[in-house]
C-alpha cells in the first residue's frame, strides 16, 4: 500500500496519486472501472506474457475489499491470497506486480475505481480465476453481481500453469 498525497481546503479536495517510478516509465494506459452497484464482483484478472502488466490502483469513490492472489509458482506466497479495503478515504493505492491475480468487490454503490497499468490489453493473454472457486474467498457481500466471463474462470491450478509456462519456466 502506497498512501497518495491530498490537500484539502473550503472548496474541496485536490489529491496527487503517486505511480512507481519503473511503472510510469512503462505506462502504457490509465483506466476507471465504474461499479454502479454494491457487491460487484471483477476478478481475479491477470494477462500472461507476452502482455502480463504491473498496476497501480486507488480507489477514488466508494470502497472495495481488494483481492490479490500470487500465481508465481515459484513464489513464497504462491496460490496465497490477501485482502484489504481500498476507499475515497483511505487515500491509499496499492501496487500489483506481475504474476499476482487481481480483483475487488464493491462495498459500496457507485465505486470508481482508477488504474495505470503497464501493458495493453490482450483477449488472448487475459485469464480470469473464478473468485467464488477454490481460493475460498470470503467475499463479505453474498449477493454479488458477477460477469460470465469472471463465474466461469479458471481454477488456481490452470492459472499457475498459464502463467509459469508464458514465461518458459
Amino acid at each position: 500500500m502506497i498512501d497518495v498525497s491530498s490537500y484539502v481546503d473550503s472548496r474541496g479536495s485536490f489529491i496527487k496519486f503517486h505511480p512507481l517510478n519503473s511503472l510510469f516509465e512503462n505506462l502504457n494506459s490509465v483506466a476507471v472501472s465504474v461499479n454502479p452497484k454494491r457487491g460487484t464482483i471483477r476478478g481475479l484478472h491477470f494477462q500472461i506474457e507476452p502482455f502480463a502488466e504491473e498496476k497501480m490502483i486507488s480507489c477514488i469513490q466508494g470502497s472495495v475489499l481488494e483481492v490479490l492472489v500470487d500465481i508465481r509458482p515459484h513464489s513464497e506466497s504462491f496460490g496465497k491470497f490477501a485482502t484489504f479495503e481500498l476507499s475515497q478515504d483511505s487515500k491509499k493505492q496499492v501496487y500489483v506486480p506481475k504474476g499476482i491475480a487481481h480483483g475487488f468487490q464493491t462495498l459500496s454503490p457507485n465505486t470508481i475505481l482508477h488504474y495505470f497499468l503497464t501493458s495493453e490489453y490482450s483477449s488472448e493473454c487475459s485469464y480470469s480465476i473464478d473468485p467464488l472457486g477454490d481460493l475460498n474467498i470470503d467475499w463479505p457481500i453474498s449477493d454479488c453481481l458477477l460477469s460470465e466471463k469472471d463465474a466461469s474462470g479458471v481454477s488456481m491450478e490452470y492459472a499457475a500453469k498459464k502463467y509459469s509456462n508464458s514465461l518458459n519456466i
